[in-house]
């Protein structure tokens, strides 16, 4: 009998000296900052602060666009559009004409329906006091209540979402030069 509870005790320290360095072996993830649902963010370059909905069931950030065009730059195709939204600091409606490289089209599919092909643009933002740039998917958002999306694949890189909270925070990167990617 004192011999099978020493076997037990040795398995148990075994398996913790095991876990211990699985542990010590796991890579390290970067901090990421919480955020509520809803989100002020600083629509770069328009120089806008607007409200932004961050949504983990949403896979690509969107962006409310109206009169979308291609265009060459450099050899490139880019995507030229215009942007509407109530900036919070003025609280006046404003549009702006926007532009970004087209990264890729993505193809809605939709029940009962054509599929729609959506161009996908990187563009910068500010969200608390950071750049970010990253991919949205343009889209008439006018029926929605944010004309600014933040998906699950900018969210995994860099926020965890509180989704009993909002406003945790407000956009300040002036004089933050430094761009973190977070294209999908």
């Amino acid at each position: 009998m004192m011999f099978k509870g020493v076997r037990q005790l040795c398995l148990g320290l075994v398996c913790t000296l095991g876990a211990t360095q699985l542990l010590a072996e796991a890579p390290t993830r970067a901090p990421k900052m919480v955020v509520g649902w809803l989100e002020s963010v600083q629509l770069l370059p328009a120089d806008m602060r607007i409200k932004a909905k961050l949504d983990t069931g949403a896979k690509t950030s969107s962006l409310h666009a109206k009169n979308i065009e291609y265009f060459k730059k450099d050899g490139k195709t880019w995507v030229r559009f215009d942007f509407t939204d109530t900036n919070l600091d003025t609280k006046k409606k404003e549009t702006h004409r926007l532009e970004g490289p087209l990264t890729r089209e993505v193809v809605i599919k939709r029940h009962g329906a054509k599929n729609i092909t959506r161009p996908v643009v990187a563009m910068n933002f500010c969200l608390y006091h950071q750049v970010y740039r990253t991919e949205f998917s343009l889209a008439n958002r006018s029926k929605f209540n944010y004309s600014v999306l933040l998906g699950r694949s900018f969210l995994s890189k860099v926020a965890l979402v509180d989704s009993s909270e909002i406003f945790l925070s407000r956009p300040a990167c002036e004089g933050n030069n430094f761009i973190q990617d977070a294209l999908e």
